[in-house]
């Protein structure tokens, strides 16, 4: 039996459906995908879809990342900072240029760790 995986998003206007890693996106009902048709591509394709040697190649200055490392930090931080929202157990204010919570003082506590003495 073949292991098959994907999502369903469903909206106020229809529901779009894809397998894993958001390969072949489909919108529903039909004629909502008919009617929208296909999407402008915003970064190139990796070859071969072989995305960790598109970020190895990347690193090395042979290529450009498929996903620039500016977005993909920024992504990153917004998704630890929710994280660290849970952890709190609440919402909080984050001033970016100074790296701290400002209305949960506790929850810096989640930003960085401790290392132990000679790492």
């Amino acid at each position: 039996m073949a292991k098959c995986s994907g999502a369903i998003l469903i909206g106020s206007k229809g529901k779009l459906m894809h397998n894993t890693y958001g390969q072949k996106p489909r919108l529903l009902p039909q004629s909502l995908h008919d009617s929208y048709g296909k999407p402008t591509q915003k970064f190139p394709r990796i070859p071969n879809e072989a995305h960790e040697m598109n970020w190895v190649d990347a690193a090395k200055g042979k290529t450009q990342a498929s996903c620039p490392f500016e977005y993909a930090a920024v992504l990153t931080e917004v998704m630890l900072l929710g994280v660290v929202a849970l952890r709190a157990g609440k919402k909080i204010q984050y001033d970016g240029a100074n790296m701290r919570v400002t209305n949960v003082t506790q929850a810096n506590d989640y930003l960085r760790r401790q290392y132990r003495q000679g790492w």
